[in-house]
């Protein structure tokens, strides 16, 4: 009754503290302190905690996440800033296999975001930088080779870390060794304790001659203190906070005398976080430290240390063991998650736990201190911590390089996953406790799903790019793409955010056909990003072949071009590659960014064979297209809109909507139900949205009143 009363409230609280609707449709004036790191002075994108709103104090304060290019001032966390801001209510790209942004604000406490707008009343009121600010500006000073690395280790700070440093820590399973959580915390609490102990020791037994006071209780408390210190160095992140909140009931069990079976503290510690943090439920770390800790209490108590006294033989022993089962029994959990495995992970993980743990930890612990008490060798230090970092990165470069260090896994439910998990776990358990014909029984609903018979349907999908656009069609596993979405001066693009892991997720690691409609950024901008990403075996735009009368027969699909006559006549726009694609049954027609005045001559030449079911709508909805005799010749059945989460042009536009809406067609918008999915098989069409049906769940996509 308490958590349900809790959660309640939780979600009360968060309806009353989101922004008004009226905070959304112009640019406001707030006044905040910036709350996280600032790495760069060129595009720097940064929370906010703001206090007030146009001269509306806000209790508490709320936290948004802009971004702000070219600031006049360099950007510090600690700062408070008045700003003139555009803001929009939290969201993000709704993709199968991709990074639920949206989730991940929401699990932050994020009520919205946006940019700062130009304005030379932008002022800041006071320059006080915090301590994890001033670190890490030092840090930065040195210039050295593996600075993100050294940020990572010593504050807790990945956002210098490059996409191809991700992928490397994801192809040899090394995430939780950059994340200060609980093993660096374990390590701290150890060095702390036997520096305070020995200090304590020495004080009473020489400088004293006696002693009067307990020293493993005034140790341990210490050790507690100086360990919340080191996780506010760490800016109070939720790994550290989990690890710290277990050494504080460590240390109360410890204070009075108490024993706790494994499961009441494993029960304690998950139900203390949900109380002081209960939105980091809907956040992946939860879920992946808590499983991993559970994980680790199996281990134990399957093979329990026997053995008396410290023997090296014995501990390499356990770790191998443990090692092994984290990587088998956590495979299904970031398998459904990230469509992804690491099948090295396990032998990088023996050799790079030692190393992190012992020697790099470590030496970036004793360069903070001499960080903060000002002594000029942290330096030296720091260099020699550069080229150990940079060594062990080569060796870990030249290990995930290997054609084998990680497979892609197609999305598969997670029922499937959490059968195969409690078969893995049945076949670990001691002989008798359940008979081993469960485990061929939990492993049905993977070969179930493996054995799915051969299907004729295909499938059209329309991402989620923002506003651009991007349309894969699939059938027997093939992938045909048309358009790839935009790219943008700060690296972001929707290849590597959205295209590619829908692509992978699908289990679909190359492109047999890529057809751009045009060259606006918009629609091709991402081409360089997924020709790195994964091969294209063939391409087709209008300065070759997708014009006029050129088909094509792809999978037994038949492709036609209807559209540029010569592309040189005409605007980018007006010069898009039109296709009609059709199984026979069903014909769906993909448009590009033309206007009416192509429209017109499209009906002129194609009269009744410009029908279609199926339309993606010309130019994201702009009232310049979709004209009434264009709809009319088409009598559509589905129209799509891909467009932006409240873009600046008000697409689709009202007056199209208000055409659309004069026939029986269905209209789906990216911009709120996220990838939309149709699939069809002899004329019959299943439509389904990311939002509203494959991940229909209310914190990653509803937005709170």
């Amino acid at each position: 009754m308490l958590g349900i009363f809790w959660m309640a409230s939780v979600g009360h609280w968060q309806q009353t503290w989101q922004l008004q609707a009226d905070d959304f449709k112009q640019g406001i004036w707030v006044n905040g302190q910036v709350a996280s790191l600032i790495d760069s002075q060129k595009s720097t994108r940064f929370n906010l905690d703001i206090s007030n709103i146009d001269g509306q104090l806000l209790t508490p304060k709320r936290r948004i996440r802009v971004s702000w290019t070219k600031p006049p001032w360099p950007i510090k966390q600690g700062y408070v800033l008045r700003l003139w801001v555009k803001l929009k209510p939290p969201h993000g790209l709704a993709n199968q296999g991709t990074f639920h942004y949206q989730q991940w604000l929401f699990s932050q406490n994020i009520v919205a975001t946006g940019y700062v707008k130009a304005n030379e009343n932008n002022t800041l009121l006071e320059a006080s930088v915090s301590l994890r600010q001033r670190l890490l500006d030092k840090i930065m000073a040195t210039q050295l080779t593996s600075v993100p690395w050294i940020a990572a280790l010593a504050l807790g700070h990945r956002g210098l870390l490059t996409p191809d440093d991700w992928q490397l820590v994801q192809r040899t399973g090394i995430a939780h060794l950059i994340a200060i959580s609980g093993l660096h915390l374990a390590l701290v609490a150890s060095l702390c304790y036997l520096f305070i102990a020995t200090a304590l020791l020495f004080c009473y037994r020489v400088l004293i001659n006696g002693q009067k006071a307990n020293f493993y209780f005034i140790s341990v408390g210490m050790t507690l203190l100086a360990t919340l210190g080191y996780a506010f160095l760490a800016g109070l992140g939720l790994p550290a906070m989990r690890a710290w909140l277990m050494l504080a009931l460590a240390a109360f069990l410890l204070f009075t005398r108490t024993h706790w079976a494994f499961k009441r503290i494993f029960l304690v510690s998950v139900s203390s976080f949900i109380l002081l943090f209960p939105l980091s439920l809907f956040g992946q770390s939860f879920w992946l430290s808590f499983s991993a800790v559970l994980i680790i209490g199996f281990v134990f108590w399957r093979w329990p240390i026997k053995q008396n006294g410290f023997s090296i033989k014995a501990w390499f022993a356990g770790m191998c063991r443990l090692q092994l089962a984290l990587s088998i029994l956590m495979l299904p959990l970031v398998a459904w998650q990230f469509s992804f495995i690491s099948l090295i992970a396990p032998l990088i993980n023996l050799i790079a736990v030692p190393i992190v743990t012992l020697i790099l930890v470590p030496l970036c612990l004793l360069a903070i201190l001499m960080m903060l008490f000002s002594l000029a060798q942290y330096k030296a230090l720091l260099s020699i911590l550069d080229q150990g970092l940079m060594f062990s990165l080569n060796h870990l470069t030249a290990a995930s390089e290997w054609s084998g260090a990680a497979i892609n896994v197609q999305v598969i439910p997670a029922l499937v996953w959490i059968s195969l998990t409690l078969a893995t776990v049945t076949l670990l358990l001691p002989k008798g406790l359940l008979p081993r014909i469960a485990v061929l029984v939990l492993c049905i609903p993977l070969l179930s799903f493996g054995l799915q018979p051969h299907s004729t349907q295909w499938q059209i999908n329309v991402l989620d790019v923002g506003q651009g656009l991007s349309v894969v069609i699939s059938r027997y596993n093939q992938a045909f793409v048309y358009d790839v979405g935009a790219s943008y001066p700060s690296g972001f693009n929707m290849a590597d955010s959205a295209l590619v892991p829908y692509l992978r997720s699908r289990g679909i690691n190359k492109i047999n056909t890529l057809v751009l409609s045009h060259f606006d950024n918009d629609h091709s901008g991402s081409l360089p990003a997924l020709q790195r990403a994964m091969p294209i075996l063939q391409t087709y735009t209008t300065k070759d072949v997708c014009r006029q009368g050129w088909e094509l027969t792809w999978q037994g699909l038949n492709i036609s071009a209807l559209w540029p006559d010569d592309p040189t006549l005409h605007s980018d726009n007006n010069s898009s590659c039109v296709l009609q694609i059709t199984d026979g049954f069903t014909r769906v027609l993909l448009t590009g960014d033309i206007d009416a005045s192509v429209e017109q001559k499209l009906v002129s030449d194609y009269a009744q064979a410009l029908e279609s079911q199926v339309l993606v709508a010309p130019h994201h909805g702009s009232n310049t297209s979709s004209s009434w005799e264009f709809i009319n010749a088409i009598a559509p059945d589905y129209v799509i809109f891909s467009q932006g989460f409240m873009n600046r042009w008000g697409f689709p536009r009202p007056e199209v909507l208000k055409r659309y809406k004069q026939t029986d067609a269905t209209l789906l918008r990216t911009s709120e139900q996220g990838q939309i999915q149709l699939t069809i098989d002899n004329g019959t069409i299943k439509v389904k949205s990311f939002r509203e049906d494959i991940y229909p769940y209310w914190y990653a996509n509803r937005q709170i009143d």
